[in-house]
């Protein structure tokens, strides 16, 4: 293969990967005028509007079809650089129209699209209008001369001018004209369905300011979207193994307000969703209005939120971080108690009444006595991974008790034959950091082999059974885990050096911390203080020290966040948001060979 074949057969993947965004209405597909005085476009009467068709998901606007693509061509860069650089030239190298067709797209008249249900469940129909300046120009160019390759024909019913393969053959994609409009659908019945209603009436709408924005109605909000979302959610929650049994889903209080918004989509009057790029990120929105009144609105008026910024206190290597405000106490207590279920389960047997007791009140005791904002944070050091927490507390007193309690069930019968079976020692204690104040509680985790644990060893191993595989090289026999309740609330960390953790998480909100990183900072301050979770993670930096690299590299966030109210939305119109940097973007298109 030459130096210029792989450029060009990445850029061709592109090229088929756009082709399909734009079937699926997807930005990708822009339209825009060409750039050497191109004409003005033929002025043509406005077609009345019509209702939307059965089934409407979603209405997809890009207000600027030139701009959106050269955003999103320089975020992605790459592959992406070998494509044109002006969405009219775009346009007819995916649909394979002439050359000539480009001066009479325009770029700057909004793109629009509509998709709507398809029966049946499965991908939605739908249908692409892209601008142009002179539809019967159009039609010439592509039906005279001896290379054209189309013939026309009118649908009676809907006026659309349908451009058909001139030998009758089958093409990719279905294209027609009517109005201004350049209509594009994944088959003629989608196109003469939909493409009445994108060429008449989304012109009309009020536009929206995002790159890229698609509006869903109530109707689909409260039935294939959040049965969509639904759907997705329950593949992705975390679940226990239970033996032979399925996998159940474990209570945490992500669940709980994943599930609060999911179950609210139904009685939202509508929501927004938008991409944006900068020089820096790509930016996707969804912007929900709950209806006044409803049970929905109620649930999202409960939800609490508070600022994330706690993050930038981590220490200042953190890769990976999580923020949660969780001010119902009942709810943590219920989660609680769903942990003690699901661990019961995952241990496969039957565990004495007293003992089930124990664990759910030791757990429901924990949920009590911490406060209401508590961040973790990761990091993957030289000397082996680093984990650590900062929490606060409602009751110091309890929540100490209740560790205590916690972490002694492995003296418990059931509980320590359950470790055994896993080659899992726990025992606990007290340790000194050297000029650290206070009480530090130490949780120690051991390999049950390297003590010469009777158990272990005596193990019966089944028909089929593997082994237990010693550790990799490096990684330790044991690994601490320290914590302290104090004026700072609870401080928790462990790793393969539990004291070192523990010491960076204490010293860093005065000293060297994430806030000093200017793009980490940025992003997590842009999420803004009405939110009630959000996950970070600088996915370049945790690679390159996977692959042991002196250097971190440079930084790319990636955020995720959800909350309610916020700049430009009413006090408990809920929203979710994901930031992911160029950078990070342009990394995963490379590595995972996507295009």
């Amino acid at each position: 293969m030459t130096a210029h074949a792989r450029p060009r057969r990445v850029a061709t993947r592109l090229a088929r990967g756009l082709l399909l965004a734009a079937a699926l209405a997807l930005p990708a597909l822009g339209a825009a005028g060409c750039k050497d005085d191109p004409p003005p476009p033929q002025k043509v009467a406005p077609l009345e509007p019509i209702p939307a068709p059965a089934g409407l998901l979603a209405e997809v606007f890009v207000p600027n079809p030139d701009e959106a693509w050269q955003k999103a061509r320089a975020a992605v860069g790459g592959p992406a650089l070998f494509l044109p650089s002006n969405a009219s030239n775009l346009a007819i190298t995916l649909l394979g129209l002439p050359l000539a067709v480009s001066a009479e797209i325009d770029g700057n008249i909004p793109l629009v699209a509509a998709l709507v249900e398809r029966p049946g469940g499965g991908r939605p129909r739908a249908t692409l209008g892209i601008h142009v300046r002179d539809a019967g120009k159009i039609e010439t160019l592509l039906v005279k001369g001896e290379s054209a390759r189309f013939q026309l024909r009118v649908d009676e019913k809907t006026s659309i001018t349908l451009l058909e393969s001139k030998d009758g053959g089958a093409r990719p994609l279905a294209l027609g004209l009517l109005g201004n409009y350049l209509l594009v659908a994944q088959d003629t019945a989608d196109l003469l369905e939909i493409g009445p209603y994108v060429a008449r009436t989304l012109p009309a709408a009020k536009m929206p300011k995002a790159h890229v924005s698609i509006e869903l109605p109530r109707e689909a909000l409260g039935g294939p979207i959040e049965k969509g979302l639904r759907s997705g959610w329950e593949s992705l929650r975390p679940r226990a193994r239970t033996g032979d049994k399925a996998p159940t889903p474990l209570p945490n209080p992500l669940n709980g307000l994943m599930d609060a918004l999911l179950g609210i989509l139904v009685e939202l009057d509508h929501a927004s969703v938008t991409l944006d790029f900068d020089d820096r990120a790509a930016h996707l929105r969804l912007h929900g209005a709950t209806r006044e009144g409803s049970t929905g609105a109620a649930d999202i008026a409960a939800m609490t939120v508070g600022d994330p910024r706690r993050i930038l206190a981590l220490p200042a290597d953190t890769d990976i971080a999580i923020f949660l405000q969780d001010d119902d106490v009942k709810s943590r207590a219920s989660n609680a108690k769903g942990y003690a279920d699901a661990l019961v389960a995952a241990m496969g047997k039957d565990v004495p009444e007293d003992d089930r007791a124990a664990l759910t009140a030791a757990l429901v005791a924990v949920a009590e006595g911490r406060g209401d904002a508590f961040t973790a944070g990761a990091a993957l050091l030289s000397t082996g991974p680093s984990m650590y927490a900062r929490s606060d507390v409602a009751d110091g007193d309890k929540l100490d008790a209740a560790l205590g309690d916690l972490f002694g069930l492995a003296k418990r019968k059931s509980f320590s034959a359950w470790l055994g079976e896993h080659e899992m020692g726990v025992t606990t204690g007290k340790t000194v950091i050297e000029n650290l104040p206070g009480d530090i509680r130490r949780v120690r985790l051991t390999r049950a082999e390297a003590k010469g644990d009777k158990a272990s060893k005596d193990r019966k191993i089944k028909p089929g059974d593997k082994p237990a595989a010693p550790p990799p090289e490096g990684v330790p026999n044991t690994i601490d885990v320290l914590y302290m309740i104090g004026k700072d609330g609870l401080l928790l960390a462990a790793g393969y050096d539990a004291k070192a953790s523990f010491r960076s998480v204490w010293e860093s909100p005065s000293k060297e911390n994430l806030s000093g990183r200017a793009e980490a900072k940025s992003a997590i301050t842009a999420v803004g203080d009405e939110t009630a979770f959000v996950a970070f993670v600088d996915p370049l930096r945790l690679l390159n020290r996977r692959a042991g690299k002196a250097e971190a590299g440079p930084s790319a966030p990636v955020v995720f966040a959800l909350g309610k109210g916020g700049e430009g939305a009413k006090a408990n119109d809920p929203w979710m948001r994901l930031d992911i940097a160029n950078l990070a973007i342009q990394e995963l298109i490379k590595r995972r060979g996507a295009l």
